[in-house]
């Protein structure tokens, strides 16, 4: 079986690179031959790995809509796959993909990446996505042999959009590995990692630290690991300097062993999105032993359920209360929901695992046969 993904395995697009990279690589132990083209490494990029077949496209001549005018002749020269899967939605490289799937007559499915959520879709272009919707976009959507989401939210939001195309639920992986750094202190520290954009809601740890002045002066710290949008993060940073916050620090973007010795740092990871399709961050927290919170914004009520952390409402007064709760337990208790954390991601989010479930949607797209499937929804 071939198959070719677009995408980016680019370090500096967060988790979409990690996940993307994850399953190809699943695919590949599997015998599948999984591969992916790519525009062009941002000036500051790297690959998240080099064990994925990467083929590299021309760059777009402007980055909003990624438009190449080489693109579609570029896919075409690297032969026949059976299988096309765009990863991402609104910008040319799905529709060039498409394109080429339709015309050899081969199926293809797409993953939106969170991005037909409706809050996704009101706060940016919004105009620009709802005639892209109504022009192209859901057309393409309900030819595609299936259209793979990560959680059942997400799943809701495409059918409330008028998606009647299969719909697969298919959570994102992460490797599961020993990390040897560990942590080197004794400050209760709570940390943020991703990118920094407003929907992030960044400054809810910021006002929770100075609701919790009292508490968390002494020996707590707000670690702030990412980069992003420079004026919101500029206004965290002032927003630091306006309160008189001297326990809240800014790493700015990290990756490698920088990256794993500051989440090694952290007594527990906070992702207090409004909205998020799965969260990998999350992923990244659990898979270190590390207690999270997330909000019910994001998929995660299995924090609760496996009691490996905090599934909250989105609200400063939630975010603040769990904060409070979490600096005062004791250490064995975060100790064993780390440990529970573990079991949960080794047991469900393995690269292994997803691989599988990858592979089992393939074939069975392949087969006409999706209805053997325990985790893809037909719209009947």
């Amino acid at each position: 079986m071939k198959v070719l993904h677009f995408g980016t395995l680019d370090v500096n697009a967060g988790g979409p690179a990690m996940s993307t990279y994850y399953t190809l690589y699943g695919l590949q132990q599997l015998g599948i031959d999984a591969e992916i083209i790519m525009y062009p490494l941002s000036p500051t990029g790297k690959l998240k790995g080099e064990k994925v077949p990467v083929h590299f496209a021309k760059a777009p001549w402007e980055n909003k809509f990624a438009y190449s005018p080489s693109l579609k002749k570029e896919i075409k020269s690297l032969g026949v796959y059976d299988i096309y899967h765009a990863q991402g939605v609104w910008q040319y490289p799905t529709y060039a993909i498409i394109d080429i799937a339709r015309k050899r007559g081969i199926p293809y499915l797409i993953t939106p990446r969170g991005m037909l959520y409706p809050q996704d879709i009101q706060k940016s272009n919004k105009l620009f996505k709802t005639l892209s919707l109504k022009i192209r976009l859901l057309n393409d959507l309900n030819n595609a042999a299936c259209v793979q989401v990560t959680c059942t939210d997400e799943m809701i939001h495409c059918r409330n959009l008028g998606i009647t195309s299969p719909i697969a639920i298919i959570p994102n992986p992460i490797e599961i590995k020993e990390y040897p750094e560990k942590k080197k202190d004794t400050i209760f520290r709570v940390g943020y990692l991703g990118r920094l954009s407003p929907r992030k809601n960044v400054e809810s740890l910021i006002y929770a630290f100075h609701e919790l002045k009292n508490l968390t002066e002494q020996n707590a710290e707000l670690l702030i690991i990412g980069s992003g949008e420079n004026k919101y993060e500029q206004f965290l940073k002032s927003e630091v300097k306006r309160l008189n916050l001297n326990n809240i620090k800014f790493t700015g973007f990290l990756s490698g062993k920088a990256k794993d010795e500051a989440i090694a740092s952290l007594s527990i990871l906070a992702m207090p999105s409004e909205f998020e399709n799965l969260g990998n961050v999350i992923l990244e927290g659990l898979i270190r032993k590390i207690p999270c919170i997330a909000t019910k914004g994001a998929p995660w009520e299995e924090l609760e359920k496996h009691q490996c952390g905090w599934w909250i409402d989105y609200s400063q007064k939630a975010i603040t209360k769990t904060i409070e709760e979490a600096i005062k337990l004791n250490n064995e208790s975060l100790h064993l929901m780390g440990e529970r954390g573990y079991e949960l991601v080794v047991e469900k989010y393995s690269v292994e695992a997803i691989a599988k479930s990858m592979y089992s949607l393939y074939n069975a797209i392949l087969e006409n046969n999706l209805k053997s499937l325990d985790f893809c929804y037909l719209n009947e």
